[in-house]
């Protein structure tokens, strides 16, 4: 049976010399009487089990769920949790996905026989009661507290609080400390804390929210960006990440998305506001006056708001939905030099493709501000001219799925989480934020779990058969479609297309193509009508290197 370990220390264990090296050989030796085969250990160090919001037990906790193993294993139960709400409803999780949890030194938190089972059930039952009741309370807390305009949840973006701030303080020390920052960041950085920490201290209690000194400048810029009408919620998820903004609260520290863009430029928290929506279903939100400073003002919120109207096609526009021009590349063509996406723009009655970062003043120096739309989607259409498929694909396809993947069912991480997490890598590697080294490593890591998972080979060749009745026969079809039906032909078949120097000059494949170009055999670069094709997930500094040097 498959089990892992969870051990934890908080700062103040590790001061004290708590070892996590003893809890985990203790948890081995469980483990080894019992015959469980540990795949893997989740190590949380200095950090307390008063909340749930810890990096390991969550990525411990999807692990579970994604049936990655039948046991849990720790030393002591309040390594689990010190808090009874989140031992009560992680306790409820791991045993809807049949995971039983073991503690080594109290026999009476072993889940995984059957008097514990049934101690799980009749916990389970108290844990249903306990949580309604605790809900109820809270919501009548959460509703009180915005009355007096207080906030509620998570802070948005852009705030914080007295306590974090101290906390992000004593954070900046450990580093420095540990020589992980130079003096003059650090001198920097402490100075602006401090002094928002003082100029607070006083005036508002510990949690109240106040503006972020470090994030509150990303919020206006969001703001700012938005309201110009030219970019989407990605391009300013874009614009903040190059910024060197990260996510907080519980998205963690991550790369801005339009998951993320989105509600916040539709959140009135930044004017002031607070609300408390409550459950109800249907229930609408209700904002009022709240007790913290703004961020924004009223008149950037409102521009923004006319500006997604305008997006959206309707108001603010004589142009009905039906007349608007579409770009086939602009969902998938970026620039090889800084991988800012391109977006379509008509200038003068004559559609135009645009690098959008020209309007803050810090478009890429190697390409053209603008190039005719029909001179790309020429080029592209020749590179789909010239695509050829072996015969026999069907044939070579099926075998190769057979060969190297595993055709038994295997216990299944998450398809869609992998491959989100890959490409969450592969923009912090060509961001900057991760070196090569750690790229590739953690990289192997999520493609050997993805290909791990049982492959549906017939649900793979359908998909594969569309695919080839559109290259049979490319040019009549290209000819024939409307832009539309040439921008969702394009998606289909590429992942990625690169301009450089105001010409296309490397293309990404789909996997579902990439598979059909390679025909069982290895993935290698090639080259066509003048174009670069490259493997799946090629990082684009390997890209643009390639494009540089013309080694293809």
């Amino acid at each position: 049976m498959r089990t892992a370990i969870y051990i934890r220390v908080s700062s103040e264990e590790q001061l004290e010399g708590h070892s996590l090296s003893a809890q985990k050989e203790a948890c081995r030796q469980l483990a080894a009487t019992r015959d469980w085969d540990v795949v893997h250990v989740f190590e949380e160090r200095g950090v307390s089990a008063k909340s749930a919001d810890r990096p390991q037990f969550q990525e411990m906790i999807r692990a579970a769920e994604s049936n990655l193993f039948e046991f849990i294993i720790v030393h002591k139960l309040d390594r689990f949790s010190r808090n009874v709400s989140d031992t009560m409803i992680y306790l409820s999780r791991l045993k809807d996905h049949g995971v039983s949890l073991v503690s080594v030194t109290e026999q009476g938190f072993d889940f995984s026989t059957p008097h514990g089972k049934m101690l799980l059930g009749i916990l389970s039952i108290f844990a249903q009661w306990y949580l309604d009741n605790l809900s109820a309370e809270t919501s009548k807390g959460k509703k009180e507290r915005a009355r007096r305009g207080g906030w509620n949840g998570t802070l948005p973006f852009g705030y914080t609080n007295l306590r974090r701030l101290q906390s992000d303080l004593d954070d900046l020390d450990a580093r420095f400390n540990a020589g992980e920052i130079d003096e003059t960041d650090y001198d920097e950085m402490y100075q602006v804390l401090s002094d928002t920490l003082r100029e607070w201290t006083g005036r508002v209690d510990e949690s109240a929210a106040i503006p972020c000194p470090v994030n509150a400048p990303g919020v206006q810029l969001a703001f700012e960006t938005y309201a110009r009408g030219v970019y989407s919620d990605n391009d300013v998820a874009k614009i903040l990440t190059e910024a060197g903004y990260r996510t907080t609260g519980n998205w963690g520290q991550n790369l801005f998305g339009k998951d993320t863009i989105t509600p916040m430029l539709k959140n009135r928290f930044y004017l002031g506001e607070t609300s408390y929506q409550g459950k109800k279903r249907g229930a609408e939100r209700q904002w009022q006056e709240g007790s913290h400073e703004p961020i924004i003002s009223e008149e950037l919120f409102d521009r923004a708001l006319k500006a997604r109207k305008k997006r959206a096609g309707g108001r603010g526009t004589n142009r009905s939905p039906g007349k608007r021009n579409v770009y086939p590349l602009s969902s998938i063509m970026i620039c090889a030099e800084c991988g800012t996406p391109w977006r379509g723009k008509l200038m003068r009655q004559t559609r135009y493709y645009r690098d959008p970062a020209f309007d803050l003043g810090r478009a890429c120096e190697m390409d053209p501000k603008t190039v005719r739309a029909d001179d790309l989607e020429d080029q592209i259409a020749q590179i789909l001219f010239s695509l050829e498929i072996p015969v026999d694909w069907q044939e070579q396809i099926v075998e190769k799925i057979q060969e190297e993947r595993r055709v038994t069912p295997q216990p299944q991480a998450d398809q869609k989480g992998i491959k989100e997490r890959l490409e969450r890598l592969r923009d912090l590697y060509e961001i900057g934020d991760i070196d090569r080294e750690t790229y590739l490593a953690r990289r192997d890591v999520l493609q050997s779990q993805l290909q791990d998972l049982p492959v549906p080979v017939q649900t793979t060749v359908v998909d594969m058969e569309r695919v080839v009745a559109l290259l049979k026969n490319s040019q009549a079809l290209w000819e024939a479609a409307k832009p539309r039906e040439r921008k969702m032909w394009l998606n289909a078949l590429f992942r990625q297309v690169y301009i450089y120097e105001g010409n296309i000059r490397a293309v990404e494949p789909t996997p579902i193509l990439s598979m059909l170009l390679s025909a069982g055999e290895n993935e290698q670069p090639t080259q066509r009508r003048g174009m670069l094709i490259v493997p799946p997930e090629t990082p684009l500094e390997v890209v643009r290197t390639m494009i540089e040097a013309q080694t293809y």
